[in-house]
């Protein structure tokens, strides 16, 4: 260690000197008042290691220098040993309070004082290592946040779900499908409403929380085993499922988005994240570019997707799905409730004409 001795008693001094050099491997630097002692502290390029504070001193005593070194930069956890006759032991808790460790007394004991210093050094040792630990923490930290960082356009591979795979790998199982498979597969895709506010509100882990979720109350709502989602970018999740699944992009809409309300990751500042489907596209191709080109289309469909044709879609959906014995009246409502929100995004002939005007 390096170790900074005060006293005011040059005798003393000396006497330190000595006998941490004949039995220790620290160096010891001694001074004779607080003022030096402070001097030193700031013209140190290392800092000292271990501090001993005579209490008693003219001009500044040793409690009163404890307090100072205890603010200065660096010196906050710097073990400090105070020196003390056995008179006056009854500044000891004053000279706890001001920032102390230990205490040595005096004439010395040299086992005692080869002890407390043993003490101190295991201290410096705990510090730096704590001190490691911390450092490698941020730097750990500092990694994720850095692997974890995405633009928003950039596919991102989402851990942790079942069939929710990265982008790559959703591309090649498409292509790697048997043709007849094919043949009976259509693609769709779902879009984050609210992608913009949510990449630039959420930090990097929790933007990618979001979009685990997502995905993971995606595929709940598709339930279906030969399902598979990635995420594209932009908000975009695309998949594909079986013709015979009974696509529907209304009802999967009303029932993903009404399950997301329940999902704390998907709730920023009281805006909700909600998602919008497009209509599917089937893949009905023996070509494997085309069944990409079917998945491109499928995600341009979302994108592109106006309040206009979004409000067509749910009327034709309304169509196709009248009530019967296996709708029941809370699935009408939800068509009811869709239609009229998509509706008033339409604006009214009126209203654009004069504001044209």
């Amino acid at each position: 260690m390096k170790i900074l001795a005060v006293d005011d008693d040059e005798h003393i001094c000396e006497l330190l000197s000595e006998a941490i050099a004949a039995k220790t491997s620290h160096s010891i630097v001694t001074v004779t008042s607080g003022p030096d002692a402070i001097r030193a502290i700031a013209k140190a390029k290392i800092p000292f290691d271990c501090i001993i504070l005579d209490i008693q001193m003219p001009v500044m005593d040793g409690i009163t220098l404890a307090k100072k070194i205890r603010k200065t930069k660096s010196y906050a956890r710097t073990p400090i040993l105070m020196l003390t006759a056995m008179s006056q032991k009854k500044y000891i808790d004053a000279a706890f309070e001001a920032g102390a460790t230990d205490y040595i007394t005096k004439p010395f004991d040299f086992l005692e004082l080869f002890t407390r210093l043993t003490i101190a050094e295991r201290q410096v040792a705990e510090q730096l290592a704590l001190s490691a630990s911390v450092s490698e923490m941020t730097a750990l930290k500092r990694d994720l946040i850095f692997n974890t960082a995405h633009s928003l356009s950039e596919p991102i591979e989402l851990n942790g779900v079942t069939q929710l795979v990265g982008c790559m790998a959703f591309e090649k199982h498409v292509l790697d499908m048997p043709r007849r498979q094919r043949m009976r597969t259509q693609a769709f895709a779902a879009k984050i409403s609210t992608i913009e506010t949510a990449y630039t509100s959420l930090s990097a882990v929790a933007f990618r929380k979001l979009l685990t979720d997502i995905g993971s109350e995606l595929l709940s709502v598709i339930a279906h085993s030969d399902a598979c989602v990635t995420y594209k970018g932009n908000g975009v999740f695309a998949g594909i499922l079986p013709r015979s699944a009974g696509y529907s992009s209304s009802r999967l809409e009303t029932d993903l988005n009404a399950r997301l309300k329940y999902v704390p990751s998907t709730q920023i500042d009281g805006l909700q994240n909600e998602l919008c489907f497009g209509e599917p596209v089937p893949l009905r191709t023996l070509t494997r570019g085309g069944a990409l080109d079917a998945l491109q289309k499928a995600s341009d469909r979302v994108q592109n997707q106006t309040p206009q044709t979004r409000a067509a879609n749910l009327r034709k959906t309304v169509r196709l799905h009248p009530a019967s014995g296996f709708q029941t009246e809370m699935e009408r409502r939800a068509y009811e409730t869709l239609l009229h929100d998509a509706l008033h995004e339409v604006p009214h002939p009126t209203k654009v004409a004069s504001a044209v005007a």
